[in-house]
């Protein structure tokens, strides 16, 4: 019995290394998670983004007005702000064309605003819920299964996260705040020549700072001015731009002409909410499982938790309540369409409100997280790909084009009709697009036959470069001048029923080569 003290001692010595030793142990869990995170998030966006290219004849509807207007570089294009097309035609400009640069530049930009929205999250939410925060943000659609889309809203999402970054790294530097405004001014100007909903999410970073009090402080006011300053100077010359063009892209973003009545607003908002909630499906799928584990436990309450509280509701708010609301308020108000991938920004953070609410019932729980969402991402992927693999069986329509066959079926009839080169192609930006960019992309494309539209080209070079002509119907092709006329079939699942491509060939008077024709 005397022996007792000394075992107990020496049990509870024991008991206290063993719980030191899974503290430890959990520690560096978090620790090699938190390292990790950001690049799992990197290598899950590549993954989705070379599914997208390699199991699909053609590619997004989008990219071929991008590539239509990446031929001239613009202070602004018929329907929307200059910045995509800019990275586009950069892309063009220093690599050469490829078929593949839009979806490059689509995953770069996910990438970009993964490493933005884990900043962010850790430094609101902590660097554990920022981890659960980017497994989220994974699932949802525009950073999985459209992680190959480019579009005005994938550089809005990267310029937009960018902007918010920089404003959190102005407010907690102190001695190098001056330079951190000027990068929140360039990333904001960059995210209004992006689009113009941009000026939603802008203001919710504003209302941020006035919900947590940060307005009071004369140096963030200051800062926000300087700020402001460099999105003015950067932004004028699109201005200027719309100016001189009559405020077109403003006419087609507010859908001129097409108010909806009140029935047809009240259903728009339905419908609308119903596709975003399916846009975030897998990544609600996942918070509703993890809150079906067995709880590890609450995490601990820290000093300065009031503070920090107030901080996280006024960014929450600012960066995902805000341009939610008024983004779903803008169709009653001004009775136009809501249109669903607007959104894509609105709901771009709320990875983080889902990783702070289901964080609130468990602490850390890093291999669980992960294997869940490997688990998810494998499904949804299958779920994705495997009908495009199967016969061409995608559900995009714009996916199943015979995009390489079509270019090849007129370069031939070009060929034969022509010892010129193929410089000019007319008609929508879709079809005449493929055409352009499957054949090397080197031909510029008259979209519509609209000079309006694209005016790089002139009546004078159309004259004397010839063109192909590309139609949905042959009763929208040309008479006059054909060498020859030619079709091809690219399914009955086709937009609008139209199962077939028309095209006829009008060669050029000359072979000689213009300055930007492209050769």
């Amino acid at each position: 019995m005397s022996t007792s003290p000394f075992r107990f001692a020496a049990a509870a010595v024991a008991d206290r290394r063993l719980q030191g030793s899974a503290i430890g142990s959990a520690a560096a869990d978090e620790a090699w998670v938190l390292r990790s995170m950001p690049w799992l998030a990197m290598a899950l966006v590549a993954c989705w983004a070379a599914a997208g290219m390699a199991f699909e004849s053609a590619q997004w509807g989008d990219h071929f007005e991008q590539f239509t207007w990446a031929h001239s570089v613009e202070w602004g294009y018929h329907k929307h702000p200059p910045l995509p097309t800019w990275l586009l035609a950069a892309a063009i400009g220093l690599f050469g064309p490829s078929p593949a640069w839009p979806s490059v530049l689509a995953a770069s930009c996910a990438i970009g605003t993964a490493g933005f929205t884990f900043a962010i999250a850790r430094r609101l939410l902590g660097p554990g819920v920022a981890a659960l925060a980017l497994l989220l943000w994974g699932l949802q659609q525009p950073f999985s299964a459209r992680a190959n889309l480019f579009n005005h809203n994938t550089v809005l999402m990267l310029t937009v996260s960018a902007t918010a970054w920089c404003v959190l790294r102005a407010l907690a530097s102190e001695r190098r705040a001056p330079g951190w405004w000027l990068a929140t001014g360039l990333a904001a100007g960059a995210a209004m020549l992006a689009k113009y909903q941009a000026v939603l999410p802008l203001a919710g970073i504003v209302l941020a700072l006035a919900l947590d009090g940060r307005l009071a402080d004369r140096r963030v006011r200051r800062g926000l001015a300087c700020a402001a300053l460099v999105v003015a100077a950067l932004v004028a010359p699109h201005v200027a731009w719309l100016v001189e063009h009559r405020f077109g892209t403003l006419d087609y973003a507010m859908q001129h002409g097409q108010t909806l009545d009140g029935p047809g607003r009240a259903w728009n908002v339905v419908s609308f909410l119903a596709q975003q909630v399916r846009l975030v499906a897998p990544a609600l799928l996942f918070a509703g499982l993890l809150l079906l584990l067995p709880a590890a436990g609450r995490p601990e309450r820290r000093a300065g938790e009031a503070a920090a509280a107030q901080t996280r509701r006024a960014w929450l708010t600012g960066l995902l309540v805000f341009p939610l609301l008024a983004t779903v308020g803008t169709g009653p108000l001004l009775g136009i369409g809501l249109q669903n991938h607007w959104g894509y920004q609105a709901l771009q953070f709320g990875s983080l409100w889902l990783a702070w609410r289901v964080h609130r019932h468990a602490v850390f729980a890093a291999p669980a997280w992960i294997g869940l969402a490997l688990l998810l991402h494998a499904v949804f992927l299958a779920v994705t790909v495997l009908p495009a693999a199967n016969s061409g069986g995608s559900a995009r329509i714009d996916s199943r084009y015979p995009a390489q066959a079509l270019a090849d079926a007129v370069r031939r009839d070009w060929q034969e009709s022509s010892t010129c080169p193929l410089s000019i192609v007319v008609g929508p930006s879709f079809e005449a697009g493929l055409v352009s960019v499957y054949d090397g992309g080197r031909a510029r494309v008259l979209e519509d036959g609209d000079f309006a539209k694209s005016p790089w080209i002139t009546p004078d070079q159309l004259l004397r470069m010839g063109a192909a002509y590309i139609s949905t119907s042959a009763s929208g092709l040309p008479l006059a001048g054909v060498a020859s006329f030619g079709s091809i079939d690219v399914g009955s699942s086709a937009p609008l029923g139209n199962s077939r491509i028309y095209w006829a060939i009008v060669p050029p008077e000359t072979c000689a080569v213009e300055p930007g024709s492209g050769e």
